[in-house]
C-alpha cells in the first residue's frame, strides 16, 4: 500500500494517498494489536507468552521461527502440564 500511496501523491491525487496511509496505519495497528490475542485464543496460551514466543523464534530462526515459536510453547506448556499433573514435579520438590 505504501508504493501505491507514494505513486498516487506523486501523481497528483493526494487525497487517495492520504487515505491509503491512514489505512495502512489502521491495518497495522490492529495487525499488531489483535493478532497474538486471536493466535493465542487458538493455540491456548497467554497472548504474551505468544509474543514472547514469536519473537524468539523470530530472533533464532528468522520468519520460519514465527511458525516455530509457537509450536514449542504448545509443546512445552503440555510436557509442563502433563508433568504437574502426574505429580512429578511434586515428587521431585519433596526430595530432600
Amino acid at each position: 500500500m505504501i508504493p501505491w500511496a507514494i505513486i498516487s501523491a506523486v501523481n497528483g491525487d493526494l487525497k487517495l494517498a492520504i487515505a491509503l496511509f491512514i489505512l495502512f496505519a489502521i491495518i497495522m495497528i490492529v495487525h499488531q494489536l489483535l493478532e497474538p490475542r486471536i493466535v493465542s485464543g487458538h493455540i491456548g496460551t497467554h497472548p504474551i507468552f505468544t509474543l514472547i514466543a514469536m519473537y524468539t523464534g523470530f530472533k533464532l530462526s528468522g520468519v520460519v521461527g514465527l511458525f516455530i515459536g509457537p509450536i514449542v510453547l504448545i509443546i512445552l506448556q503440555n510436557v509442563f502440564e502433563t508433568m504437574i499433573d502426574n505429580g512429578i514435579v511434586k515428587t521431585l520438590l519433596d526430595r530432600k
